[in-house]
């Protein structure tokens, strides 16, 4: 293993790792909670008005790469077609897992952005916002959790509802 610097941005760039892959003090993490799902389960929904396990996913990978386009300086992506929570329920397996894939590169896209990060960077204000590029990472750090405990749920309910997973 390389010997790397205990810096704030690499501390971050770990616990988002930690948060997204296992190893995480909240409990299971993002891809620990996805494993196994299944594109009828991702798409499941407790009632018609409820996000399901797919739309949790399309979310964080949203939020994942705005936050990585913010830390590099790039436009936004609050503006694109299929943002937010507009990610479509996965029709197919194959769907399920390109949807998986695009968070898994978000995760890492995020990661790598902050790794290499000045401390100095971290206090910057970000533009149009009160908050600096340290804010958006823990409350980046937060939104994943909040999330991976939505997905936790979903996960048991969709089990009570299709069977359990195998």
């Amino acid at each position: 293993m390389s010997e790397t610097c205990d810096t704030a941005p690499t501390r971050l760039a770990d616990q988002l790792e930690r948060a997204f892959r296992g190893g995480a003090w909240h409990g299971p993490a993002v891809m620990e909670l996805l494993a196994g799902v299944d594109a009828a389960r991702a798409r499941w929904r407790p009632g018609p008005s409820a996000h399901s396990i797919a739309d949790l996913a399309g979310h964080l990978a949203y939020w994942m790469e705005d936050a990585r386009r913010q830390i590099l300086g790039e436009t936004r992506s609050s503006t694109e077609a299929g943002g937010d929570w507009e990610a479509a329920a996965p029709g197919s397996d194959a769907a399920w897992q390109a949807l998986c894939q695009t968070l898994e590169a978000a995760h890492c896209g995020l990661r790598d952005a902050v790794r290499p990060l000045e401390e100095t960077r971290l206090d910057e204000a970000r533009p149009g916002s009160d908050t600096t590029l340290r804010g958006l990472l823990l409350g980046t750090l937060q939104h994943n959790a909040y999330h991976a405990g939505q997905i936790g749920l979903l996960r048991k309910l969709s089990e009570a509802a299709l069977g359990k997973l195998p």
